[in-house]
Parts: structure tokens; sequence; C-alpha cells
């Protein structure tokens, strides 16, 4: 289209002489041309060219136009955001989504705040239902689709368990793009920080002998996991701990940094694994994303058996129950009291 006018902006000035003329007494419209001042045959091919340039522009365009709705008619931004702290409302993280973000809007709400009272679960086993049901969801969603056209969402406000127990269950197959709450913007937020390049200190690795059959891994993010609460529910079982430099609630906002995370907490169980540990007690303080993450990046096939324990304070010990995972040849999360 563009090189069509081009044509046409050259011939009108080489000889063409435009005549277009009103009358308002009656009405009459009338226009011409007149190419005898350049090379008649020259100026009309050029013209011809141009008009034919442009039409087959346009009628190409919409084409691609119409190639590009169908296009973008298949695709599927699925959200998938997990509600549990408190009764409270806020943003969705639907609503939060960049409009750049092409394809149709899709929203899964895992919703157990009603099994939950003052950011305390009463009832874990009876909230079990909104997430196992996750994985059949997103296999509906994606069924036929190709995955350059299919878009995943996470965001959530769940206790660690279930936010683990989610990220296992989408496990790593999929690329997801992960969002948090900002307590302080109170809105949604992408992983769009710099990287202060601080990481896990790893201790307590080196003491574990072989044959170990059960550790316990204390991993400190947000806050400080309490060695002595933890040796209070697992009793004489090593304690291997990964604690955070300069670890606090807003230490978590660069994607960069939580893969560097979540490659050492991944290394870890794995060199556990290596020990011949056959289950890992795993006490997590760390904000939902980073909390997912690492649910997603545990194997379920090739790693210990975990359990993931709520802490809660007013409770002695303060980790009351905990989850099992769907890993390691067990078919479904567990709540552990033991």
């Amino acid at each position: 289209m563009r090189i069509g006018l081009s044509c046409l902006a050259l011939a009108f000035p080489a000889g063409w002489a435009l005549n277009v003329s009103f009358s308002f007494d009656n009405g009459r419209f009338s226009a011409g041309y007149d190419s005898a001042g350049g090379i008649s045959f020259v100026l009309d091919a050029v013209a011809i060219v141009g008009l034919v340039l442009i039409l087959g522009g346009f009628i190409w365009e919409v084409i691609r136009y119409i190639t590009e709705q169908r296009r973008l008619s298949r695709k599927r931004v699925v959200v998938v955001e997990a509600r549990g702290l408190r009764d409270t409302g806020g943003t969705p993280l639907l609503e939060s989504i960049p409009s750049g973000w092409k394809g149709h809007r899709d929203q899964i709400l895992i919703d157990i705040r009603q099994r939950i009272k003052d950011g305390e679960i009463e009832v874990p086993e009876a909230a079990f239902a909104n997430i196992i049901s996750l994985t059949s969801d997103l296999r509906r969603r994606e069924d036929g689709l190709d995955r350059r056209d299919f878009t995943l969402v996470y965001g959530g406000l769940t206790p660690v368990p279930f936010t683990f127990l989610t990220g296992v269950l989408i496990d790593d197959e999929n690329a997801v793009r992960i969002f948090d709450w900002d307590r302080h913007a109170e809105a949604w937020r992408q992983l769009d920080g710099t990287d202060d390049n601080k990481r896990f200190k790893p201790a307590g690795i080196s003491q574990v002998p072989d044959g170990t059959q059960e550790v316990a891994l204390a991993v400190s993010v947000s806050y400080s996991v309490n060695a002595n609460d933890v040796r209070a529910k697992v009793g004489r079982v090593p304690i291997v701990s990964l604690d955070l430099e300069d670890g606090s609630p807003d230490c978590h906002w660069s994607e960069e940094k939580q893969r560097a995370l979540g490659k050492q907490f991944l290394n870890t169980v794995i060199s556990l694994g290596n020990r011949g540990v056959r289950r890992i007690h795993l006490f997590i303080a760390a904000q939902n994303s980073v909390v997912f993450r690492f649910g997603r990046l545990y194997d379920k096939r090739n790693l210990p058996e975990v359990v993931v324990y709520q802490f809660q304070k007013d409770e002695t010990p303060p980790y009351p129950w905990g989850i099992l995972m769907p890993v390691s040849g067990i078919d479904r999360p567990e709540v552990t009291r033991d």
C-alpha cells in the first residue's frame, strides 16, 4: 500500500492536472484529470500499478487481520489465583494482567478461605478438594492448544503447605508467570526487582550420615525458622538449614534471585536423596511466590518423600500439622499430625 501511494504521488506531479468542480446551484459534482502535460502512457501505467498495489495491499492486510484474529482466538491466558489467608477483599489477579498479553482471559480460583479462621486453618483436610482439582482444570483448558498459545499465570496468598502443594501439582512442565502480593502497594506485582546477589548459606548437610532415613530441612527466606521449634517437632532427626543472607519479607522481588535460590534448594534436596534420605520434613518461612517455585521444582519421581509443615505460633510446638506431598510414589496428599 505504501509503494502504491508512492507511485500515485509520483504520477500526479509529473503531468496530471486534476480538475474538481462543485455546483451548488443544481447539486452537480464533476471530477476529471488531464495528463497532456506529460507522457500519458507512462503516467497511466504508473498510476494503474499504484492503484493495484494499494488494492492488493488492502486485501493482504484484511487477510492478515483475519488470520491474526483467528490465532488470537485460540490463545488463552489462564490465571490461577489461590486465596486462603483471611476472608478479606482485594483486587483479583485477573485484573492485574497486562493488557499487552494477548489471549482470552480464563480464571481458576482456588478459594479455601472458608476453612480458615484468623489466618489459621482449622481443618486442612477439607481444603484438599479445592486444590487437587487444579490438575484436571488445567488439563481441560490446555487440551488441544499449542503451548505457544497457552500462557499460565499464578499468584496466591495461602498457607505454606497448600502453596507448596499447588506448585507440585502444576510442576515445571509449563512455563508460569508468577505474581506476588505487594503488601505496601496493596496490589499484585510481577517479579520485576533487581538481583541483590544474596543467596542461601547451607549448614548441616555434611553432618548427615549416609543411610539416614529422615532429615528436617529448615528454609529461612522472609523470616528465620527457629531451630528449637523444629527440634521440638522432629526430635532426634538431623536438621539441615538454608538461611538466606539478609532475608526479609521484601527480599524476593527478583526473578533471577528466585531462580538461583530455587537451584540451591533443589541441589540440597538432591544431595540429601543421594545420601539415602527417604523422607524430608520441610519447614519454610518464605513468601508465597518462593514457596510455589520450590513446589514446582520438587521432582515427583526421583526425590525423597516430603512433608511440608504449617506454622501456627500459638501451638506447642508451633507446627501442629503438615502435608505429605504426592511425590515419590504417593498418589494423593495426606495430612500428618505426627
